[in-house]
C-alpha cells in the first residue's frame, strides 16, 4: 500500500512541476486550466489503477480507473481515454467478467473507429505515415475479437454462438477499416456506406477467409454462402509469431527464384503455411463446391501471394481463384464491365528510362497487346505520361480501367508511396484527385491495374497494406498490381493473358487472373517469382 501511494505522489508532483514549469506569464483561460488539470488528475488516477491491476487488487484497480475515465472526457484527451477503457476492460477480464470485460472494450474500440478520425486529427494522435501511437493500440481490437471467440467456445446456444463469432469478425472489420484510414491520414472508404451487409455479397460458389492471428493460436473464420449466413470457424494451434517466421522465409524464397527458377526451397514453406491456413477447410471447400478463395488477410498475411501457397502436389491458384480484399465493408459489391472490347480504357506508360529508373522491356508489347485487344483506349506514353496530361484525360471521360505501366513504390510511410510519371512523381494522394468518384463523374472505375509496382523495404506489412487500400483511396473497385519487382515478360504475358480472359471467356476478374497464372505455370516460367507477385485487390467479381 504504502509504495502506491508513493507512486501517485511522484506522479503528481512530477506533472504538477510540468505544468508549472510550462506556464506562461500571462494565467490561461479558466476552462482551459479545468481540462489541463482533469487530464492530469486522469493520468493520476489511471496510473494508479495500473499498478493496482498488477498487484492484482482488481477492486481498487476498478475504483480508480474509473476515475480516471470521468476525468478522460475532454477532445483533448481521447487518447488518455481510450487507454482507461481498455485498462478496465483487462481488469474485467482479469475477474472472470467476460460480458464487462466486452462492454468496456466496446467503448474503447468505439473512440478508435474512423467516426472519431478528426478528434484524432485534432488531438495530434493520427499523422498520416506515422503510425505509431496507433499501432500501440491495435491489439485492442484482437482482444476484444479475442474475447468474443472465446465466450463462442462456451457458449451452447447456436444462435449467440454465432453472433459471438459475427461480433469476432466485425471486430476484425473494424479495425481493418481503420487501418487503411490509418495508413491514408484520411477517410478513404468512399464504398463503405454504400455497400451491402457482410453476408449478403458472397456467391454461391466464393469462400471468405478471415484468419485473425493471436498470440497463441490461429483462428479461421469462414463464410459460404447459406440461408443463415453461418459462420464456420477453425482453430490451428499456431501463434502469430512463428506465422510470421513462416512468412518471412518463405517471401524470401519466393523472390530468390529470381536467381534460380528451378529451386524449390520455398515448398517446405508453402506447405507450411497451406496446411495451417487451407487444409482445415478443404473438406468444406470441397463440399460446398467453391471455385473462389476471397482473403482478408491481415500483418504478415498481407505480405506474400496466397495464390502460391502449395498442397504438396499443386499450387493454390490451380485449384482456386484467389483475391484478396482490406474487408468485406470497404468492398463495392456492385460489378461494372471489362469483358468488351470497347470498353473506354486509359494506358499511361513509360518505355524509357527515367528519373534513375530503368526502361521497362516489354512496356511496348504490353501496350501493343492491350491496344489488340481494347480498340477504345487512349495512350499516354513517355513525354505524355505526366501528372498534367493525366488530369486532362481524365477530366475529359470516363474510364472503365485505367492501366500503369510505370515503376511505383509503396513504402510504410504514405510520403514515400508513389508511381512515376514521365517527369516527376504521382503521389497517392493525386491518384486519388485524379480518379475518385466525382459528381461530375459517379460510375467508379472498374479496374486499376500496376503492372510493375513494388513494396518496399522497411515494415513490409504497412507498406502491404497501402498495397491493399489502393483501390479504396483512388475510388477504383479492384486493383490489379504486384507485390514485388516481377519479372517483365512474365508480368507482360500475365497481363495481356488476364485481359484475354475477360474479354473471350467472360471470367470474372478473380477467375481471369488464376486463367493467366496456370498457364505460366505450365510453362518454363512455373517457380513463383514469376507468376506469384501479381495480385487482385478488391471486387473479386
Amino acid at each position: 500500500m504504502p509504495k502506491i501511494q508513493l507512486i501517485l505522489f511522484v506522479i503528481g508532483c512530477h506533472t504538477l512541476t510540468a505544468c508549472v514549469s510550462q506556464s506562461a506569464p500571462t494565467p490561461p483561460p479558466l476552462a482551459m486550466t479545468r481540462n489541463q488539470n482533469g487530464l492530469e488528475e486522469s493520468k493520476a488516477l489511471g496510473y494508479l489503477g495500473e499498478q493496482y491491476e498488477k498487484a492484482e487488487r482488481y477492486e481498487d484497480a476498478l475504483t480508480k480507473t474509473r476515475q480516471a475515465i470521468f476525468k478522460a472526457q475532454e477532445p483533448h484527451a481521447l487518447a488518455w481515454l481510450i487507454r482507461w477503457q481498455w485498462q478496465l476492460g483487462r481488469i474485467f477480464k482479469a475477474q472472470g467478467k467476460m460480458n464487462q470485460a466486452i462492454a468496456a472494450y466496446q467503448q474503447a474500440q468505439q473512440n478508435l473507429v474512423p467516426e472519431k478520425t478528426f478528434r484524432w486529427k485534432m488531438t495530434g494522435c493520427q499523422v498520416p505515415g506515422k503510425p505509431s501511437l496507433y499501432k500501440k493500440l491495435r491489439p485492442l481490437f484482437f482482444q476484444l475479437a479475442d474475447m468474443f471467440l472465446q465466450r463462442a467456445t462456451i457458449e451452447n446456444e447456436p444462435t449467440k454462438k454465432q453472433e459471438d463469432l459475427r461480433q469476432a469478425r466485425n471486430t476484425i472489420e473494424q479495425l481493418k477499416r481503420a487501418d487503411v484510414e490509418q495508413y491514408f491520414g484520411d477517410c478513404v472508404t468512399a464504398f463503405h456506406n454504400k455497400s451491402k451487409g457482410l453476408d449478403d455479397i458472397i456467391d454461391a460458389h466464393t469462400a471468405v477467409i478471415y484468419p485473425i492471428l493471436l498470440n497463441d493460436r490461429l483462428e479461421l473464420l469462414v463464410r459460404f454462402l447459406d440461408e443463415f449466413a453461418t459462420i464456420q470457424r477453425f482453430q490451428v494451434p499456431v501463434g502469430i509469431v512463428q506465422i510470421r517466421d513462416e512468412v518471412a522465409q518463405f517471401r524470401e524464397q519466393l523472390e530468390a527464384g529470381y536467381d534460380d527458377r528451378e529451386s524449390t526451397q520455398f515448398k517446405a514453406h508453402a506447405q507450411q503455411l497451406y496446411a495451417w491456413l487451407i487444409k482445415p477447410l478443404h473438406p468444406l471447400l470441397t463440399q460446398h463446391a467453391i471455385n473462389t478463395l476471397v482473403f482478408v488477410p491481415e500483418g504478415p498475411l498481407l505480405t506474400f501471394p496466397i495464390a502460391a501457397l502449395h498442397d504438396g502436389e499443386q499450387f493454390l491458384i490451380e485449384n482456386f481463384a484467389v483475391a484478396i480484399t482490406p474487408g468485406l465493408s470497404l468492398t463495392d459489391p456492385k460489378s461494372g464491365t471489362l469483358t468488351a472490347s470497347h470498353t473506354p480504357v486509359l494506358f499511361g506508360a513509360i518505355t524509357k528510362a527515367t528519373q534513375d529508373y530503368s526502361e521497362l522491356p516489354y512496356a511496348q508489347s504490353e501496350i501493343e497487346a492491350l491496344g489488340r485487344l481494347y480498340q477504345n483506349a487512349t495512350l499516354l506514353q513517355d513525354e505524355r505520361f505526366t501528372l498534367a496530361e493525366l488530369t486532362k484525360a481524365l477530366d475529359n471521360q470516363y474510364y472503365s480501367l485505367v492501366h500503369l505501366i510505370s515503376h511505383a513504390e509503396f513504402s510504410d510511410h504514405l510520403e514515400q508511396s508513389f508511381i512515376l510519371t514521365f517527369d516527376g512523381k504521382l503521389t497517392l494522394e493525386q491518384l486519388k484527385s485524379l480518379i475518385q468518384p466525382t459528381k461530375r463523374r459517379q460510375t467508379p472505375i472498374e479496374l486499376l491495374t500496376l503492372s510493375a509496382c513494388n513494396t518496399a523495404e522497411g515494415d513490409n506489412e504497412w507498406a502491404a497494406l497501402g498495397l491493399s487500400g489502393i483501390a479504396l483511396k483512388a475510388g477504383a473497385r479492384s486493383t490489379l498490381a504486384t507485390l514485388w519487382k516481377a519479372h517483365d515478360k512474365t508480368t507482360y504475358l500475365l497481363i495481356t493473358r488476364f485481359y484475354r480472359a475477360l474479354i473471350t471467356e467472360k471470367l470474372s476478374k478473380a477467375r481471369a487472373l488464376q486463367a493467366a497464372q496456370i498457364q505460366i505455370i505450365d510453362s518454363i516460367y512455373h517457380h513463383p517469382f514469376y507468376w506469384a507477385p501479381l495480385i487482385l485487390i478488391g471486387n473479386w467479381m
